[in-house]
């Protein structure tokens, strides 16, 4: 597959597919960290517990037996709210933290690399191999954050010691979105490994030519690949 016009602009296939998935991994995530829809309670079941997320309870008439004061709580609360200090830690166990700080590290990599991609689009260096090198490791890395935080709150949200009576309880929207969110970021690192083969196949077995291609200095101009594309239909030196 070669490159494609798309407006002005040329643009590998691969890389063109990797940044719309990318871009759709970064909405699934935004919306999962965003929303407080992790655990859901059935219908027609106490409606006591309602909805938890990464950082928000919804509650309702909710007595919590650790409360000395017994005060019934309806609403969405922050987790950081004065409301519920008396059961942070009850909210916030242990497991629940490093199923945080993992979602946050994807969301912060998620958000670095498309704001990347946003630039790469509009110049030249979408077509050197080691930006798409960086960015398919990166992508794996947010694969791998999510992965971890989806597998350890599917475990650890089914404790008694966390969520009274969770079999009342199901993994709800947020959830799966971000379990999409992953699927997705490893549907771009295949992308953007694939983009780095395709650069990269011109000047296999041609060391010195690989490397003059490394240091070349791109046009700026959004449309320019005239000297990929050159360089792609030489034959290399080894053959000469």
């Amino acid at each position: 597959m070669g490159p494609f016009n798309f407006g002005k602009a040329q643009y590998s296939p691969y890389f063109f597919a990797a940044s719309i998935v990318m871009f759709l991994s970064t909405l699934c995530c935004i919306s999962a960290f965003a929303s407080p829809y992790w655990t859901k309670r059935y219908l027609d079941t106490p409606k006591d517990f309602q909805n938890i997320g990464l950082w928000e309870l919804c509650l309702y008439k909710y007595r919590h037996y650790k409360d000395d004061l017994q005060i019934p709580y309806t609403g969405c609360f922050w987790f950081w709210t004065n409301e519920m200090y008396r059961f942070r830690d009850w909210i916030i166990p242990p497991w629940f933290k490093w199923v945080q700080a993992f979602a946050t590290l994807a969301f912060i990599f998620t958000i670095a690399t498309i704001s990347s991609l946003a630039i790469a689009v509009f110049s030249s260096f979408r077509w050197q191999w080691r930006y798409q090198l960086a960015w398919c490791i990166i992508s794996f890395v947010i694969f791998a954050f999510e992965l971890i935080a989806i597998i350890i709150y599917g475990i650890y949200s089914q404790d008694r010691l966390w969520m009274p009576r969770p079999e009342f309880n199901y993994l709800s929207y947020s959830y799966w979105i971000e379990f999409a969110a992953l699927v997705l970021a490893l549907v771009a690192c295949g992308l953007f490994a694939g983009e780095v083969n395709y650069l990269r196949a011109p000047y296999e077995g041609d060391i010195d030519e690989k490397n003059d291609n490394d240091e070349l200095h791109h046009s700026p101009s959004n449309g320019s690949h005239m000297q990929l594309t050159y360089e792609r239909n030489r034959r290399p030196r080894s053959e000469l």
